[in-house]
């Protein structure tokens, strides 16, 4: 029956009208293609696994120079009760090599943690921000490997943000290592000392130290960590993916 309204034909069927949709996109020869197999999208993954290589490489590096003792390198030379000896002072433990006939031979390591009453307060900060840096590296990781897998299935929203966290969370754990490494140079640059206790064998001050290995590394995990998240954030919307309203024909 009509009343002169518009008919209903079936519970889907809705007035004729402006609709938005977005623009399909077709290929040279007329075909529909999906955005995964478009050069843009080629570009922007390439550009998302380069920086995921380049940030996972910084995490290791980050995560494995925290384990390492070679932060800063003291130079101790002979006195009456010590030998000459090398000691490499790091964020978890500190370790002595003897230094004789041009060799240098590892006597012991000694480890510590926050809560010992000598430890100056850049390790005490190094001993915190080495391990966040590793978490949120780690949850990075994670959101950029779904931001991937959106990528490939064309969820545009998910995809850019979960780039965003991924970038915040990578570029994050570089400033908490950066941190780490600038302090631990500033404690080298103005010779402070640490009171470590006499079954240390170690002097207050040493006669001369620098920075060690493991203080590069961290600065080269930094590095990548920041590099990888700004890779992140070049993820935009597609232009092929804006909607545009179109008149249905009638």
């Amino acid at each position: 029956m009509s009343d002169g309204g518009p008919e209903i034909h079936g519970k889907c069927s809705l007035p004729s009208g402006p609709s938005l949709a977005p623009d399909a996109p077709s290929s040279a020869d007329g075909s529909p293609w999906t955005a995964s197999t478009s050069p843009l999208f080629n570009g922007r993954l390439k550009l998302q696994l380069m920086g995921f290589v380049v940030a996972t490489v910084g995490w290791v590096l980050g995560t494995t120079s925290m384990a390492l003792a070679e932060w800063r390198v003291w130079y101790v030379n002979s006195t009456s009760l010590l030998s000459s000896h090398l000691a490499c002072v790091g964020v978890w433990r500190a370790c002595i090599f003897h230094q004789g006939n041009g060799l240098d031979r590892a006597i012991g390591c000694q480890g510590y943690s926050y809560f010992d009453p000598y430890i100056p307060m850049d390790i005490r900060v190094a001993q915190i921000l080495l391990p966040l840096a590793t978490i949120l590296g780690l949850f990075s990781k994670a959101a950029i490997i779904f931001a991937l897998k959106n990528m490939y299935l064309s969820k545009v929203q998910k995809t850019c943000d979960a780039s965003a966290v991924a970038g915040m969370l990578s570029i994050a754990a570089s400033f908490c290592i950066l941190a780490a490494v600038v302090w631990n140079q500033l404690s080298i640059q103005t010779e402070e000392g640490i009171a470590f206790p006499p079954s240390f064998n170690l002097p207050f001050k040493p006669d001369s130290q620098e920075v060690g290995g493991a203080a590069l590394m961290a600065f080269l995990g930094s590095c990548g960590l920041f590099f990888g998240g700004l890779a992140y954030f070049s993820y935009k919307y597609p232009l092929d993916s804006r909607v545009h309203p179109t008149t249905s024909d009638t």
